[in-house]
């Protein structure tokens, strides 16, 4: 058996394309700063490699009770192992699914501009968040007109403030 696991693997390649951790990563998009389709891709796959990795671990474990130091298995301990030798082979097949859709959705892109473009999206965010704090900070806040006369009548629905008659 290797001795990294594939999520491991698979996020050694990621921190390596995008050059952060794969949790600043998920902080990034959790918190709208980064806009790039490649990562959302890639850790909604990981996501599923998260999944399938535990279920490799606990397929892996089953077989090692079974297969203990000391222990005849019985039976229906036979038909349990083969049952769970063929679980763990098609968990190992997902994962390395998995990781080859990692590898191909990094591959479709030249080397670099991965991080490249998440440091200019990241950078994009922060000036789009600065610019709206800078212009509400900087412009009053408008007053509407007011009318004694048709106070309370004006119309909430729609563009223009046209005036209703009372309801009867």
């Amino acid at each position: 058996m290797p001795d990294t696991s594939d999520l491991t693997a698979a996020d050694a390649m990621i921190r390596a394309a995008w050059g952060h951790p794969v949790d600043e990563l998920y902080d990034y998009l959790r918190e709208g700063s980064a806009h790039d389709p490649a990562l959302v891709a890639v850790l909604r796959i990981r996501t599923a490699l998260v999944i399938d990795d535990s279920d490799v671990a606990v397929r892996r474990e089953r077989i090692h009770s079974l297969t203990r130091k000391g222990h005849v298995p019985l039976h229906h301990d036979l038909q349990q192992l083969g049952s769970s030798s063929a679980e763990l082979r098609q968990a190992h097949a997902a994962n390395h699914a998995r990781l080859h859709a990692i590898r191909s959705v990094i591959d479709a892109s030249p080397e670099g501009p991965l991080a490249q473009g998440l440091t200019r999206s990241l950078d994009r965010s922060a000036a789009v968040r600065a610019k709206p704090t800078r212009a509400r900070s900087s412009t009053p806040a408008p007053v509407p007109p007011t009318d004694s006369q048709n106070a309370g009548h004006t119309a909430s629905a729609g563009t223009c403030n046209e005036v209703r008659p009372p309801r009867r």
